[in-house]
């Protein structure tokens, strides 16, 4: 009967993983599809406005072609008043053009308009330098030579492009005589292209050319768009040739939008996974079970909304990059707030099946405050909550234990008794022996708190799963799987807890714990806390990434490149030992190894590098990168030859204070 409980137990569990897997599968299909059709959109846009521009500016720059009819039917000869006639007919209102120049040559003796250009009437073109060697080149070539952009001598950003006069003697020779010039404005000349509608369209753009320095040259669009990641199209003008490039303006768009399509599909998972399993309980709980599944869609879904709904805001047209940011922080405090429920689901699930193994380890109750106080203390002051700490009662002693979920336990009861205070109420904890006079006393934890209390009808349920009592106005929201999870987890390390309340006065939380005293456990963590904020130290340090995930590739290589770090990508373990069996010796400096891989898992491929015949192999920092995250889970991989742990999600601020820490006791060892 055991056996078949736990193969349905398995069976379940699989199933969960198995749906998990294949949202995640989803996930990554529409990340695909959404970048495939962005590429798709942005090379036709690109070939559409290349198009676009390319037309319009030869069509602006063959206008140059009429004055120098006039010039040639006339010899050279024309006043003034016929080249003010003809520029007349030549020049467009708000068309972007600056001006028309006649210059017999190369020098500017008419310009229409006049006014605005009088800065270059009379000047040589040959005699200055910076503009010489174009000038000398439409001679040369005998053909329309664009320059630019630059500031003009008149003022302002444009573009020149002059076209060579070539007039004949008396005896046929063909001889230069100058230029009939036009002068662009930038960016006026290319509104009636129409670029400014590709950021209509969600895209973002860059036109420029280079000089012959390899200098580049803006000459419309966001100057600090990164064409490296952007496609590229070219616009052919005459002499020259400039590059269009395109991008897509919110890059991280897709990423929110796959990851809201993974999250719904974790979502419906859970909760198929969650009505399978309340299916198979007693009739009598059918009640609760239902109100579970409300409760847990209900906050489930809440910050799902928030993930979709604060992608949606950011997509609007017109949103400022501050708003930007501030619904990219937002969509992470809900993932956030989603991957708890998840963890709790499972936790509870874990207790019931009696998955949960306690590994005990010498600490005391100052290391295990430090890890549950501040946090409580954060919600209690987000709360107008007073918030007091009682250790008078209480010997320091080193006690055999299983901290991780001790801090579970705590941090659970404080932040219930939070919950349920009204603001400018009282929440205090309190910690001491028992008898104090003993030399070997039980180890008491009190919460107590003058919050909204407890009836005496939900007392006799308080620790079932799944049960919640709400009353005016105080609907929690939550799944009721706190405390259910407490009382699992005390029981499970042989302690006591015992709950008093009383409506509208408060609740008292008594729990008891008998552990072993203990000598204090020897220590080689680096005291100097500071030294882990040296982000310096990471810079062009090379890492070993084992990740067989697309998506969870581009986020740690994205996280790690952003502090100067390079990373080289193994897909599965066998092809990363491969990799760091045939680098040189200390070629990495730290190795992140994700549990779960096809082939050889992160466990094997651990063994496998420890037992490699070189210095490095033994010392270089292997740092588990896992969505495994269960103590059992960081023992196996400590076990497997591991430094350290780290759970995803990734915590930046975790990963890279992990990497400084070992990678500076791995050069101290070298």
């Amino acid at each position: 009967m055991m056996r078949r409980a736990e193969t349905v137990a398995k069976k379940k569990l699989t199933l969960l993983f198995t749906g998990i897997f294949i949202s995640a599968l989803i996930g990554i299909l529409c990340l695909w599809f959404l970048n495939s059709q962005d590429k798709s959109n942005i090379q036709r846009i690109e070939a559409l406005y290349a198009e676009r521009s390319e037309n319009l500016m030869n069509r602006m720059f063959h206008k140059t072609d009429i004055l120098a009819a006039v010039v040639k039917l006339n010899n050279g000869d024309i006043t003034e008043e016929t080249f003010q006639t003809v520029s007349h007919i030549v020049y467009e209102k708000n068309s972007g053009i600056r001006g028309i120049q006649y210059m017999p040559g190369a020098i500017v003796t008419y310009s229409y308009p006049i006014k605005g250009n009088e800065a270059v009437i009379g000047k040589n073109f040959l005699k200055i330098t910076e503009r010489k060697k174009d000038v000398l080149l439409a001679i040369d070539t005998k053909s329309i030579v664009l320059s630019g952009p630059y500031h003009l001598l008149q003022g302002g950003l444009g573009l020149v492009a002059r076209n060579p006069i070539f007039l004949k003697d008396s005896t046929g020779k063909e001889y230069f005589w100058g230029f009939s010039a036009i002068v662009l404005n930038l960016p006026d000349a290319l509104k009636s292209a129409g670029l400014d509608h590709i950021k209509e369209e969600g895209y973002d753009f860059q036109l420029y050319c280079e000089n012959e320095n390899g200098e580049r040259l803006i000459i419309d669009g966001n100057p600090k768009l990164n064409t490296k990641k952007s496609i590229c199209g070219s616009v052919e003008v005459p002499r020259h040739e400039w590059t269009l490039a395109i991008s897509n303006r919110y890059p991280w768009m897709n990423m929110a939008k796959s990851i809201g399509v993974f999250l719904a599909g974790v979502l419906l998972t859970v909760i198929l996974w969650k009505l399978s399993r309340a299916v198979e309980r007693e009739k009598a709980a059918v009640h609760d079970k239902d109100r579970f599944f409300s409760n847990i869609s209900h906050d489930m879904r809440t910050p799902l909304n928030a993930v979709l709904g604060f992608v949606t805001l950011a997509q609007e047209p017109g949103v400022s990059e501050e708003d930007k940011d501030a619904y990219i922080e937002k969509i992470g405090s809900a993932g956030k707030l989603l991957l708890g429920l998840v963890n709790d689901t499972l936790t509870l699930s874990k207790a019931s099946n009696g998955m949960i193994q306690l590994h005990m380890q010498p600490c005391t109750m100052k290391e295990i405050g430090e890890a549950f106080i501040p946090t409580a203390m954060e919600l209690a002051t987000r709360k107008k909550i007073q918030f007091t700490v009682d250790c008078s009662c209480y010997r320091s002693r080193t006690v055999l234990a299983d901290s991780f979920n001790l801090e579970k336990i705590f941090l659970n009861l404080l932040t219930n008794a939070i919950k349920y205070t009204p603001e400018g109420g009282h929440v205090a904890i309190t910690l001491r022996d028992e008898p104090i006079e003993s030399p070997d006393p039980d180890m008491i934890f009190i919460v107590q708190d003058d919050g909204i209390g407890m009836s005496p009808e939900f007392l006799t349920h308080v620790y079932e799963p799944f049960v919640q009592e709400n009353r005016r106005g105080y609907e929690s929201g939550g799944t009721g799987l706190g405390l259910s999870i407490v009382k699992q987890l005390v029981d499970l390390m042989g302690g006591t807890i015992n709950i008093e309340s009383e409506i509208d006065k408060g609740t008292t939380i008594k729990v008891r714990f008998h552990f072993r005293e203990t000598a204090a456990a020897q220590t080689q963590e680096n005291p100097d806390i500071n030294s882990s904020k040296d982000w310096n130290l990471l810079i062009d340090k090379k890492v070993l990434l084992f990740e067989d995930n697309a998506l969870n590739q581009e986020i740690s290589i994205a996280l790690l490149e952003s502090k100067g770090m390079k990373v080289s990508v193994a897909s599965n373990g066998q092809a990363g030992v491969i990799i760091f069996e045939n680098s040189a010796s200390n070629e990495y400096s730290a190795i992140l190894m994700d549990r779960r891989m096809p082939g050889m898992d992160g466990l094997t491929a651990t063994k496998k590098i420890r037992h490699l015949d070189r210095p490095d192999a033994k010392t270089i920092p292997i740092i588990a990168m896992t969505a495994d995250a269960f103590p059992d889970d960081i023992k196996e991989c400590l076990e497997a030859g591991m430094n350290a742990h780290l759970s995803k999600p990734i915590d930046q601020n975790a990963l890279f204070t992990t990497l400084i820490k070992y990678i500076k006791r791995s050069e101290c060892a070298q």
